[in-house]
């Protein structure tokens, strides 16, 4: 079995009171966060930042003190692969343009209950709850 590392960061927004959380339409049919392969001589936050350059035009800002690592596991092409996956939570500003790559066929800024009800993996929803969960601890310290 290949082992793969990848990185990205779940881009979210705060608009009129709400978060939003920036999902990537892939062709497959289902959301993903923006993430990738994490490169020879990259760490993880670089790759996390190229990537979500290379595939939605953004650079964020990284929250400090969000890791979230998970793995699971795929077959591609006949070949089982376990992908080891580490996500930061990373803001932008509520007017800050998307510009996806050909690697996918649109994006969707969703409310934290939207993300729940249309993403289709376990591994997604609990790395979505721990990010809000993260914001709401953040969000209430600043009170």
């Amino acid at each position: 079995m290949r082992n793969e590392v990848s990185s990205g960061i779940i881009v979210f927004k705060r608009t009129e009171g709400n978060i939003m959380f920036l999902f990537l339409k892939r062709r497959e049919g289902f959301l993903d966060f923006p993430k990738g392969h994490v490169e020879e001589g990259e760490n993880n936050t670089q790759a996390a930042k190229r990537e979500t350059f290379e595939e939605a035009g953004i650079n964020c800002r990284i929250i400090p003190g969000f890791e979230e690592r998970t793995k699971y596991y795929f077959n591609f092409n006949g070949e089982n692969i376990r992908k080891d996956l580490i996500m930061f939570l990373g803001e932008v500003q509520g007017e800050t343009p998307v510009k996806i790559s050909h690697e996918h066929v649109g994006y969707e800024w969703l409310s934290y209950d939207e993300a729940m009800a249309q993403l289709k993996y376990p591994n997604q929803k609990e790395i979505i709850k721990k990010a809000m969960e993260y914001i709401n601890s953040i969000s209430s310290e600043k009170k």
